[in-house]
This record gives structure tokens, sequence and C-alpha cells, in this order.
């Protein structure tokens, strides 16, 4: 399952769903049966101004998830060289119960300037007004695409590993793809 704001968490979530053979649905398609009885659940979300789209979502539901084989995938623009922001991110969003004990996959996104609500532009812009890095400011003026089918290939090794009688749990790694 995944929320997304402009495509990219939706297009990631398609293409694991495609390798693992498993159904995609938003948060707001999900039956109440079908959380309770997956075993193991992908969930994907976009960060939208340093916070998950599914951080209220993930409180709400944080006692059905706590025995889930759980994988998170989140959708940025931070690249992977900025561990600290990506594990401050995990640290604001996933509720404590959920993080220590779900794998948390971070994908770098896209941002397409001309796709984007006047809104979002606007602070967008007003961030990298304050950006030293000037790759990072590049990328906050003019867009950038960073979406690509092989960036899931960790995310879909993990579940598949998780499928396997010989793993235990897997508690607490971060993982990054740029």
């Amino acid at each position: 399952m995944y929320k997304g704001k402009y495509g990219a968490t939706r297009q990631y979530a398609n293409w694991i769903g495609e390798e693992l053979l498993w159904p995609v649905s938003t948060t707001e398609q999900l039956t109440g049966d079908e959380l309770e009885n997956a075993e193991v659940i992908v969930i994907g979300s976009s960060v939208y101004a340093g916070r998950l789209l599914l951080h209220g979502w993930l409180k709400q539901h944080a006692d059905q998830l706590i025995n889930k084989k759980l994988l998170l995938f989140i959708v940025c623009a931070t690249p992977a060289d900025k561990t600290d922001i990506l594990n401050q991110i995990a640290k604001q969003n996933i509720p404590q119960v959920l993080r220590e004990q779900c794998t948390v996959f971070f994908i770098r996104g896209r941002v397409v300037i001309k796709d984007l609500s006047w809104g979002d532009r606007l602070m967008l812009k007003m961030a990298s007004l304050g950006a030293k890095d000037p790759i990072e400011k590049r990328a906050m003026v003019q867009g950038f695409d960073a979406v690509n089918k092989e960036n899931i290939i960790p995310l879909v090794n993990a579940v598949k590993a998780m499928q396997t009688p010989l793993v235990g749990k897997v508690t607490g790694e971060l993982h990054t793809v740029d």
C-alpha cells in the first residue's frame, strides 16, 4: 500500500507489486481484513515538507502493524549520502513502536517543477534560497528525476528473503537508494 502526491511513490508501488505478484492499493482502498490477514506488509509514502504523507496513518494503525513483517519505503528528494537527514525523517515520522521492527528503505523520487501546484513551487523556491549545497539548490530550482525500477531491488530482495524459512526477524535496518 502507498500514499504519494505526484506519482513517484505510486510508480514504485506498482513496480514492487509487479515483481512480487502482490496487489497494490492506496491506504484508502485497503480494507481492515486485508490489513489484519497480511503477514508481510510493504508500505510506501512520499515525504512532503519533511513529513511522511502516511505519518498519521502509521500512528493510527500501529497496533495493527506491530506484529507484522513490515517494510517501509520512503520516497523523497533527499540524496542517499545525507544519512543524517534521512535518519531524522524516519525518527520523526515512524512511531517508535514500529521503528524497532520495520525495515526502512529510502528511495529517491522526482520533482517536476511544471507539475507542482503553485503553493508547492513557491515553498520549494523559498527552500532553495537557504540551500547551501549547489547540487541540492539546482535540484530544487530545476527539478530532477531519479525514479528508476532498479531502485526497488533491495526492497524486493528483502521481501523475498522474509518469505524463506531461514530468515529471522528483520530489525531497524536503514537502506537508501539514490
